[in-house]
């Protein structure tokens, strides 16, 4: 039976010894009773010295690189001290030759006997080389990440403050610019009255009268157009919680007459709340609704219908990119039965001074859809179109939850 268990014993360490060669993995073990120690093999060839040869633990020691040796023979002191916990675990190089070093790994512990003294020290030593290199290879790749993404969050920085001053210093000049021009168009529109008033002028002069009081006015509400446009830029005001339903109807009672005028049937459902800035929603709103209102179809009574749904930002059409990141968003629907317009130009709609119609059929600056635009921006939202010429035209406003 004693043979048998010798045996099987014989035979596991046999497999162990045959699965630490395998992996190349060392061994030590120190007897600190006998104060004997054997070292594998490989653990020696760890350390750079020859298999067959004797070594100590000293010739060991001498062998790990000069910038670890201290740190490692204090590791070891605490291991072999009675007041060691009994694990050992360190990280250390070794010198495998000429300018030659290896990472290395060692793991032990000690053990005690019946008396509680401190008996023996064993463990394995393995090489980390590789895994070193890919840890500096990583730290550098990181690092060189990092400092990439820094100038590039830098650069970033900057273009978008110069592109933020740029912005103002142009909305400033467009401000100023028309706002210094209406004193002289206010000139010529009163002098081209009183002239049409109170002086006798031959027809063709009167006709030309006509065309410059048309012309005044024309740039005088061009003008009007294009100050609130650029208001939209320079003047920051502060956004409070709104009903977009009882907003609406303001803006429906200040379209009153032209509502009256033109017979025009509303459908105005609930809408949300919103935390927004009122004087740009209601000016958003009224250019909607006057747009709805101007491109209809002759001998058709205009219907406007209005209402509102919530969709996650999963469901954002394509074309449409808000200018805040947020979970959902209300789609605000205005649905006409107007004039309509081809689909490809729903892009160009929202620039300033573009017109698909010729200003003769329908009067305006060009310039309402894209105050719209800058609203829904202004609001982290975005807004775009859908429409068929002959049919008629939704414009969806989309705003963050």
């Amino acid at each position: 039976m004693n043979t048998s268990a010798t045996s099987s014993l014989a035979l596991e360490v046999e497999r162990l010894q045959l699965a630490l060669q395998a992996a190349q993995v060392g061994t030590w073990d120190y007897n600190l009773e006998t104060k004997q120690a054997e070292w594998s093999v490989i653990c020696k060839q760890l350390f750079g010295l020859p298999a067959e040869s004797d070594v100590s633990a000293a010739a060991l020691l001498e062998q790990v690189h000069p910038d670890d040796r201290e740190r490692v023979r204090l590791a070891n002191a605490r291991s072999l001290s009675p007041e060691s916990d009994g694990e050992h675990n360190l990280i250390f190089r070794t010198h495998i030759a000429a300018d030659d070093y290896r990472w290395v790994q060692a793991k032990g512990r000690t053990l005690r006997n019946q008396q509680g003294q401190l008996s023996r020290f064993s463990g394995i030593v393995f090489d980390i080389t590789e895994l070193k290199q890919m840890q500096e290879a990583l730290r550098q790749n990181t690092n060189e990440l990092e400092h990439r993404v820094a100038e590039r969050t830098q650069d970033l920085y900057e273009a978008n403050q110069q592109l933020k001053k740029s912005n103002e210093h142009l909305a400033e000049f467009a401000y100023i610019a028309s706002h210094d021009l209406q004193e002289p168009l206010r000139k010529i529109q009163s002098f081209s009255n009183l002239l049409l008033e109170r002086h006798d002028v031959a027809v063709n002069d009167n006709d030309y009268l006509q065309r410059i009081h048309t012309a005044a006015s024309r740039m005088a509400t061009l003008l009007h157009d294009l100050l609130a446009y650029s208001r939209l830029s320079t003047r920051s005001e502060g956004t409070q919680p709104l009903q977009l339903t009882d907003l609406f109807e303001a803006v429906l009672q200040d379209q009153e007459l032209l509502i009256e005028e033109t017979g025009a049937v509303i459908d105005l459902h609930p809408l949300p709340a919103v935390m927004g800035r009122p004087a740009q929603l209601t000016q958003l709103f009224n250019n909607l609704v006057n747009n709805a209102l101007k491109f209809r179809r002759e001998g058709v009574v205009p219907q406007l219908t209005v209402q509102a749904i919530q969709l996650t930002a999963d469901e954002l059409p394509e074309r449409v990119k808000p200018s805040r990141l947020a979970d959902s968003y209300y789609r605000i629907d205005l649905s006409d039965n107007g004039i309509g317009f081809d689909e490809k130009y729903v892009d160009r709609i929202f620039q300033v001074f573009q017109r698909l119609h010729g200003r003769s059929a329908f009067p305006g600056t060009g310039i309402g859809l894209a105050i719209c635009e800058k609203v829904a921006i202004n609001h982290g939202g975005g807004i775009t179109a859908q429409s068929q010429a002959g049919v008629g035209t939704t414009f969806s406003l989309y705003l963050p939850v």
